[in-house]
């Protein structure tokens, strides 16, 4: 009886993975990924060591062209390469292409506000609005602006010096913020 779960348990898994792994509509072509895994086993190895996967997806997008899909991980990813694809991607269809993946922990912890971490839509466009103005009504742009920044940059730089490398990170990343 145990062992009968146990199996039934593993197939709803595998079941559930296989489903996850699914190209949505409308997806561009690519190598059927592993579950889990993704496509990284497809990549070359020296991947994982230099942490650049030239080979691998070259291979890949001599297969597929220059449109194409890959899994990494769980996460499916959508890979342009040539000007002209990347010119219709980020010029032509801007629009479609702004957004930004979702992730469940974040979208709980900024409640559906911010600028940076924002889906592109009506209340991104709101939110950069009111966050320009504000930047505005600060000083960003103007010329006493940049006489700030100026200063504090040389201060920063003066501090650098003044410790010859053993200078405490924490108060000049301070610096940098304040």
């Amino acid at each position: 009886m145990l062992g009968s779960l146990v199996l039934v348990w593993i197939f709803i898994c595998l079941l559930f993975l296989f489903i996850r792994i699914q190209r949505p509509k409308n997806f561009p072509p690519g190598p059927r990924p592993v579950p889990i895994f993704g496509n990284l086993f497809q990549l070359n190895i020296k991947f994982i060591a230099t942490k650049l996967p030239k080979n691998g997806l070259e291979n890949i997008w001599t297969r597929y062209g220059n449109v194409y899909s890959v899994y990494f991980g769980g996460r499916p990813t959508v890979v342009l390469t040539g000007m002209k694809a990347l010119k219709e991607a980020l010029v032509t269809k801007a629009a479609d292409f702004s957004g930004r993946p979702q992730n469940i922990l974040i979208s709980d912890i900024r409640e559906g506000k911010g600028v940076i971490l924002a889906d592109y839509g009506p209340a991104w466009k709101e939110h950069r609005r009111f966050a320009l103005t504000t930047l505005r009504n600060f000083g960003m742009g103007k010329q006493s602006m940049e006489e700030r920044i100026l200063g504090e940059t040389e201060h920063l730089v003066a501090r650098l010096e003044k410790g010859s490398g053993n200078c405490p990170l924490v108060n000049l990343s301070n610096n940098c913020i304040t």
